[in-house]
């Protein structure tokens, strides 16, 4: 039962994961594609090349990482399913 367990949270973060990365991709894709003024308004007033790509960055790790965050019911389900298997097994 707890590899079944095991093979469950996996599959979970997985998933989870990969639907995050995904998301993050996209937005700082799409961010780059909108926005470029925006770095080259950065780099011409002697930004270096990290600092002109930061606001992407941290714009792709909010909208991906967020909603991460935010399933805090799922991560308690999982948890309290956990310890629930751990004690009977």
């Amino acid at each position: 039962m707890k590899i079944f367990y095991i093979i469950v949270l996996l599959a979970v973060f997985v998933w989870k994961g990969y639907y995050a990365g995904k998301r993050g991709i996209n937005t700082w894709r799409k961010d780059r594609m909108q926005h470029d003024s925006l770095r080259e308004y950065l780099l011409g007033n002697g930004a270096t090349e990290w600092q002109s790509l930061w606001p992407f960055y941290r714009h792709a790790l909010q909208r991906s990482l967020l909603p991460l965050l935010s399933m805090w019911r799922l991560w308690l389900v999982l948890l309290a399913f956990g310890l629930l298997i751990w004690w009977l097994a």
